[in-house]
């Protein structure tokens, strides 16, 4: 029985990958806009600069949003569509927990924008810090310019 259950999670698995995989470009368009109305209706997303950041993105930044959420619920074996859609009404519990899932991947998402053009600065002065021999211990935290 242990082992019908592992070989159905496995197919399970497997087909939401691929669920995810099939979506054309309009069906990811589709699910950006839902999404998007999902993440900006009143209660859905607790924090509001989060709100605030979503409803700033520009479609294909919201769709490239979409789509990161969308694939980090498929690797957890959940549809993201469950949620925007309201299927999960009759599980409250459930509900909010996908909820607090999106949330703080979305918030994550959000970090990573925010601190991109410190990133890209501190990879261009390690990349020539290397190139001077330097190594990356001589990589400082300094904050000023380059």
């Amino acid at each position: 029985m242990a082992t019908e259950m592992q070989d159905f999670a496995a197919d399970l698995g497997g087909w939401m990958r691929d669920g995810a995989r099939r979506l054309s470009g309009a069906d990811r368009r589709a699910l950006a806009e839902r999404f998007s109305a999902w993440a900006l209706a009143d209660g859905q997303l607790p924090d509001g600069g989060l709100r605030a950041w979503i409803e700033d993105l520009d479609a294909v930044g919201r769709e490239a949003l979409t789509e990161q959420v969308a694939g980090f619920c498929t690797d957890f074996e959940i549809d993201l569509a469950w949620l925007v859609d309201g299927e999960l009404e009759a599980w409250p519990a459930l509900e909010a927990q996908l909820r607090s899932l999106v949330t703080h991947y979305c918030l994550a998402c959000k970090a990573a924008v925010d601190a991109d053009a410190d990133l890209m600065r501190f990879r261009r002065r390690r990349l020539w810090q290397h190139q001077r021999g330097d190594g990356a211990a001589g990589v400082r935290g300094d904050q000023g310019g380059d």
